[in-house]
């Protein structure tokens, strides 16, 4: 299996699973738990399958921008890699919603951070429309749903907007990727490979 491949497999689970965590959060908001903790594991998902993503992303654009695209990675990595943490920390009831919100929200924003940049980086020419125009708006929503939940919560505009924003370009940005990917129609530059 090439590098590719996987990446393409991981972002359609990560796709999969962005699904699966925004529907068991409206049921958790409807109803309560155990959709909370159910909504807590595929987010562990979606970010442990999204760091293939973001290894393969920086390969592509280390063409144009060797430098920036590993550091950006790096960072995205990170963003995931804690963020996965803090939700098993919750799923594990190591700890609680509420001792880990901030970290669980500055974790994101990280992440959405990550997929401004990767757009910005890719808009030259890395990843081809629409993927960078659908990067940017994820980040956009992962940023304002951060914010949203910082200061008011689920009811919070920006985090009822934002999720929205989330949910849509970062579903079609993972499925577009990994459709792309899986088809070969998106590579990593020989030079790169």
């Amino acid at each position: 299996m090439t590098f590719e491949e996987v990446a393409g497999w991981s972002a359609l689970l990560a796709a999969a699973a962005t699904v699966v965590g925004m529907v068991t959060l409206m049921v958790f908001f409807a109803r309560g738990d155990p959709w909370g903790r159910w909504n807590d594991i595929a987010s562990v998902v979606l970010m442990l399958a999204t760091i293939p993503v973001a290894l393969l992303v920086a390969a592509i654009e280390a063409e144009q921008f060797p430098i920036h695209a590993y550091l950006v990675a790096c960072a995205g990595i990170v963003g995931m890699v804690l963020s996965a943490g803090f939700q098993t920390a919750l799923v594990l009831r190591i700890r609680t919603y509420e001792q880990l919100l901030g970290r669980t929200l500055a974790s994101g924003a990280i992440v959405g951070l990550w997929y401004v940049l990767i757009g910005v980086l890719s808009l030259p020419r890395g990843l081809g429309v629409p993927l960078p125009q659908l990067a940017v708006a994820a980040g956009i929503g992962f940023v304002a749903v951060a914010y949203g939940f910082a200061v008011g919560n689920q009811h919070h505009m920006a985090s009822k907007v934002g999720g929205v924003v989330l949910f849509v370009a970062s579903t079609a940005f993972l499925t577009m990727l990994g459709l792309q990917l899986l088809s070969g129609d998106l590579v990593i530059p020989t030079w790169n490979a």
